[in-house]
């Protein structure tokens, strides 16, 4: 293994410096490191070095760095490389690197306040011009916060953008910056988001900086949470200080709650020519009349409601039933669409199939029914319904239970969440047409469907997560084969080179694949028809992705092939097959090993033959029972015959006698 102060190369394009870590410039996704480029050297970057249990923006990173704007870091390269210190593949991005340093090093940090000018015109329109050039290119930032915001050189006010790649979007986001709807959910289930959360995030950030601090920096997160749903965002951040008149108006423009109020791209541009907008007043929940007493706590609103209600499942269950929850919505809140959509919610809790909990899934259509636009929440899971592919690749990645995510599949959530909203969007069609075909893959339960499809279905960008490949960061059908081929080298390397895994993402990204081939993957009673087909399956991506040539992993399988060799009878057709296949797996093409062993002529003749070698024997075996029985025939025959020629003997003999008898009377008399 190489020293791990050597150099890691990236496919010749770049080489990173593992033993020159620079960690003003980590991001949510990894660590950074000193890199140059092979070919432009004048140009100075540096290298992300993903170690997340999350996989990267891989999608939209050619998107990205399209983009020529000086207020976002420009993308040189990624890819996977061979991390020498761990002895991994990792996946690393190549940023080039801002002149200046980090805007704020962390959220507790207090730094001298940006003035109100330098706020409205300086930062405000580099950022808005920055997500414009995203929003136009049809993604999201999902990373504007203050800790990654960075100074273009030490003597401008100038700011660029970090990265924004390494991770899901949202997932390196305090709690703070997002959305309350945002704030709720697991920070690896808050989905792509819209350029209206990133907006929010900006007058938040916005905010922080006019202030030089956090101005809830004594709260912890669920404090926050609190302050917000109760008050409103721009309430609860700005009660305690002053902001200048100029200032007013745009942030609490950005930071109204609901996404239909709070501005656009363009309010925030015509504002920022000159247009005056109408105020907008901040919205505050609809509140009960007398507070709903659950746990302990007095429960003001629907909102703090459901969340109250998904986190003690069982006793919020029974006041469900009993109609508690119901009556104050009705009664106190004085809501009744909301109370209708409660009985829907009720009525079809029993939905979506085996494994579910009863309790568990009233909770959480009852909570989607009193909050609509709040994540869905299911025994532990907290997600947006586009979040749920981010979040089920890092509960496998870090070994957790993934049983809740096919439940939350087959109990139907989305399709209620997407019922319960108020506002339709065209993206809800394919969304839920999406979760009706992932629940078709969850009710299969042989190789190549299951969980372990889905998650590449819900997140293709997700490396393969089969337990031999995860230190191999396979992104491709062509990777995949070549991270078994290394592996068949291995002396602890698995029986079988094809796990639930491995076909999963096989399936997810060869759509031509045809689904007759998984069928006997999945029957353990025909182990020769299965084998075929694994190596039929890993030849045709080899014919259709590469790479050219897999001796390793021809060995491997080769080694694997006694099941199809035994089902030839003929000897010397199975001996002749083993020297065949043997041979051709020095040359690493899998389709020329399906050739040998699923010939359909070599097989036929084998079954003639041994059909004929039947027939012989069967012919042979009645030639014996014919020759046995006529020996038995003729002992009899000779048994009667000496039997007959003694009685005449003896009745010859018995004459003689009689007749000598009566000569020698005759004699005497």
């Amino acid at each position: 293994m190489m020293a791990p102060s050597s150099p890691v190369d990236l496919g010749g394009r770049c080489e990173i410096m593992p033993g020159t870590a620079l960690p003003a410039l980590d991001s949510a996704g990894g660590p950074a490191f000193a890199a140059r480029m092979s070919r432009d050297r004048k140009t100075e970057v540096f290298a992300i070095v993903t170690d997340r249990s999350v996989p990267a923006r891989i999608d939209m990173m050619a998107t990205y760095r399209a983009i020529e704007n000086p207020a976002v870091l420009r993308l040189m390269d990624w890819g996977t490389v061979d991390w020498t210190p761990e002895g991994k593949k990792r996946f690393v991005l190549i940023y080039e690197r801002p002149g200046g340093r980090r805007v704020m090093q962390d959220m507790g940090e207090t730094r001298e306040p940006m003035s109100d000018d330098t706020i409205s015109r300086s930062l405000m329109p580099t950022l808005l011009f920055a997500l414009r050039e995203m929003n136009a290119r049809g993604m999201t930032c999902g990373a504007i916060r203050p800790t990654n915001l960075f100074q273009k050189d030490p003597a401008s006010p100038t700011v660029t953008i970090g990265d924004c790649l390494s991770t899901p979007v949202g997932y390196g986001q305090p709690l703070l910056v997002e959305t309350i709807e945002r704030g709720m959910a697991q920070p690896a289930g808050r989905g792509p988001g819209t350029v209206a959360d990133d907006l929010y995030a900006l007058g938040v950030t916005l905010l922080v900086l006019y202030l030089g601090r956090n101005p809830l920096a004594d709260l912890d997160d669920e404090s926050i949470l609190k302050l917000k749903m109760d008050k409103g965002t721009y309430p609860a951040l700005t009660s305690q200080v002053r902001l200048p008149q100029s200032l007013v108006e745009p942030l609490r423009g950005l930071m109204i709650d609901d996404p239909k109020q709070r501005w656009s791209v363009s309010d925030l541009d015509l504002w920022l020519q000159g247009r005056r907008m109408s105020p907008k007043q901040p919205q505050v929940p609809r509140r009960g009349a007398r507070p709903f007493e659950f746990q302990g706590e007095d429960l003001m609103h629907c909102r703090a409601l459901a969340r109250s209600l998904t986190r003690h499942s069982a006793a919020a269950a029974a006041l469900i039933e009993r109609g508690d929850v119901e009556k104050w919505v009705r009664r106190s809140v004085g809501d009744e669409a909301r109370a209708e959509a409660m009985q829907t919610a009720i009525a079809s809790a029993g939905a979506g199939g085996r494994g579910a909990s009863q309790e568990d899934k009233l909770v959480t259509r009852v909570s989607i029914a009193l909050d609509p636009p709040s994540p869905i929440r299911y025994r532990g899971i907290s997600v947006l319904p586009d979040g749920l592919g981010t979040a089920l690749a890092e509960a496998i990645w870090q070994n957790s239970g993934v049983q809740p995510f096919a439940e939350f599949v087959l109990a139907q959530f989305p399709h209620f969440w997407v019922n319960c909203q108020t506002d339709f969007r065209p993206e809800y069609v394919p969304m839920v047409q999406a979760y009706d075909g992932y629940r078709a893959l969850l009710e299969h339960v042989g190789m190549g469907f299951g969980i372990e499809r889905i998650v590449y279905e819900l997140c293709p960008s997700c490396p393969c997560l089969s337990p031999q490949l995860r230190d191999h960061y396979v992104l491709s059908p062509a990777e995949l084969l070549s991270a078994l081929d290394q592996i068949a080298l291995k002396p602890n390397r698995g029986r079988d080179p094809v796990d639930r895994h491995v076909l999963g993402y096989i399936t997810t990204h060869h759509k031509k694949l045809n689904d007759r081939l998984l069928v006997p993957l999945s029957n353990p009673h025909d182990p020769a028809r299965r084998m075929i087909a694994m190596i039929t399956v890993l030849a045709d991506v080899q014919n259709r992705f590469g790479p050219a040539r897999l001796p390793n992993l021809c060995g491997w399988l080769v080694a694997l092939m006694d099941p199809v060799f035994k089902r030839f009878k003929n000897r010397e057709t199975r001996d002749r097959m083993k020297a065949e296949v043997s041979n051709v797996a020095r040359d690493g093409v899998l389709d020329a090993i399906v050739r040998i062993v699923d010939n359909v002529d070599v097989i036929r003749a084998d079954d003639k033959g041994f059909l004929a070698a039947m027939r012989q024997y069967e012919g042979l075996t009645r030639q014996i029972e014919k020759l046995k029985s006529t020996a038995n025939d003729r002992t009899a025959l000779a048994d009667g015959t000496g039997r007959q020629i003694a009685a005449v003997v003896t009745a010859i003999i018995a004459g003689m006698t009689m007749i000598g008898t009566v000569l020698y009377m005759l004699r005497l008399a």
